[in-house]
């Protein structure tokens, strides 16, 4: 059978979407590969169009969709109803996993759990002609009406999974022309974050020890009763990289994009690092967080080559982290975990990143403050990101937004946007101290800046001050400062 996977992520995929790829090539089937790999400027539908060359002569198309990029996949499904009226459109990804009532209002059929099975399953049956309305882990819209089937325990065996496909064949970049990908193409568009240098993301495993109210992983653990980890083996991982590396390179960093790398028993941490290290031997990059972090696993990873860690923070208030996400972290133990890294900095070259969350409708300008006081005493090397909270669907967070009338679902007219540059909720001074600490922080020149002017910027006399002015002045200069970040991001 002839199928067309189209990923709609803003950067190119190096995903699930691969692997699903590889799971119908390894089936028998022919698929063709479409990549949205832009953020911006937006897609227009005579751009989207150029698509309909591939969509003529394809029987099913199947899309990746992350909620940051839904309006893509609306405006793809539509294309393609409206075009192609008896094609068939099914979605995947995290957005369908989260909700998939949502997805169906526009798919034919979603994939709302893991797909390793389902997808292939699916295609087979389309392709033989046989009933497929019972297929566990998916759902169907008929008549109208929604079939919602059962779910599959997690999938276990990951080791028996085929490589994800990096391939060139049939492969294509959507950017103004409909382009073949080619390695130079894939190497431009590699070129991340944080080194900027071609980067490889790559899973060892699947599920979080953690169940933060933000997180779509949470519908993990309404669909199993808990978000069950399940590792890759130390063999695979090390074949799987070595085998991608013959196709790709150009490749001079590894980041691991296991939502906690330290999650892994030590004994297969030892092992990864000394197999690594003797056969890959690029520099690579973790996250963790401080509930998982031990100093002997640190150590052994960067003896093998780790150099940049990432460790999720999100705020410096312990009501905001247990009332209002959910995360079982205390301060105290992630203020012992920060002091105890720190000096990887300068003895190990390390480059430590750490996470916030702001622009939180449920934070006080006291617990605003508290983030900004702990941003203050981070040891000066660390760098902080900032992220504006985003509402997933299907989260514990955006169900309580959404009762408490902070946020309307969505409906065929309105298509809400889940990354911003701009303050939403918390269009205060406090929040404008936040952002313009992020920038003293990372700008090289302002770092020269004493740390006693930002702690009299804090202060409650200063404070009491600036909140005799207009909270419209503090909203235009959080955005002016969110735009320049921005700004220095392109220009690395």
């Amino acid at each position: 059978m002839e199928i067309t996977l189209i990923s709609v992520s803003g950067r190119l995929a190096c995903d699930g979407s691969r692997l699903i790829s590889s799971l119908l090539k390894r089936a028998g089937h022919r698929v063709t590969n479409v990549y949205l790999a832009r953020r911006e400027p937006e897609y227009e539908l005579t751009e989207l169009e150029r698509l309909n060359e591939i969509f003529r002569n394809t029987g099913l198309v199947m899309l990746a969709v992350y909620s940051n990029y839904f309006g893509r996949a609306v405006r793809i499904t539509n294309l393609i109803h409206q075009t192609f009226p008896g094609l068939k459109v099914v979605w995947g990804g995290p957005h369908c996993i989260a909700t998939p009532e949502l997805s169906l209002k526009y798919a034919d059929a979603v994939c709302f759990s893991e797909g390793d099975e389902a997808a292939v399953q699916l295609v087979n049956r389309l392709d033989a002609g046989t009933d497929y309305l019972d297929i566990p882990n998916m759902a169907f819209k008929v008549n109208g009406s929604y079939v919602i089937n059962e779910v599959l325990p997690p999938f276990s065996d990951l080791d028996s999974l085929p490589y994800y496909d990096y391939g060139l064949d049939n492969q294509f970049l959507l950017d103004g022309e409909l382009l073949p990908l080619t390695m130079d193409r894939i190497k431009a568009a590699t070129e991340q974050y944080p080194f900027y240098v071609p980067t490889m993301y790559f899973l060892t495993s699947r599920g979080c020890p953690h169940e933060c109210s933000y997180c779509n992983n949470c519908r993990y653990v309404a669909m199993f009763g808990k978000n069950i980890m399940r590792f890759y083996s130390v063999g695979r991982v090390i074949d799987e990289i070595k085998y991608t590396l013959t196709t790709l390179p150009f490749i001079k960093f590894i980041a691991f994009g296991d939502d906690d790398f330290l999650a892994r028993p030590q004994k297969q941490i030892e092992d990864f690092a000394a197999r690594y290290k003797k056969e890959i031997g690029i520099p690579f990059g973790v996250a963790a967080s401080a509930r998982t972090y031990r100093t002997k696993k640190m150590e052994i990873l960067l003896d093998h080559g780790l150099i940049a860690f990432n460790m999720g923070i999100q705020s410096g208030s312990q009501r905001v982290i247990t009332e209002v996400y959910n995360r079982n972290i205390s301060l105290a133990q992630t203020s012992k975990v920060i002091k105890e890294i720190a000096p990887y900095s300068e003895t190990r070259d390390l480059i430590i990143i750490v996470d916030f969350i702001i622009d939180n409708p449920y934070e006080t300008r006291d617990d605003i403050m508290q983030t900004y006081n702990f941003l203050l005493d981070l040891p000066p090397h660390f760098k902080p990101n900032l992220f504006f909270l985003s509402l997933y669907p299907g989260t514990p967070i955006y169900d309580r937004a959404k009762n408490d009338g902070l946020i309307k679902e969505f409906d065929e007219e309105i298509f809400r946007s889940y990354t911003r540059g701009v303050v939403r909720y918390q269009k205060n001074y406090e929040i404008f101290l936040v952002l313009l600490l992020r920038i003293a922080k990372l700008h090289p020149r302002l770092q020269k800046i004493p740390l006693w002017v930002f702690r009299l910027l804090g202060s409650n006399p200063v404070r009491k001050l600036a909140s005799l002015l207009p909270d419209s002045i503090y909203e235009k200069g959080a955005n002016a400062l969110q735009l320049q970040m921005a700004w220095r991001k392109k220009g690395k």
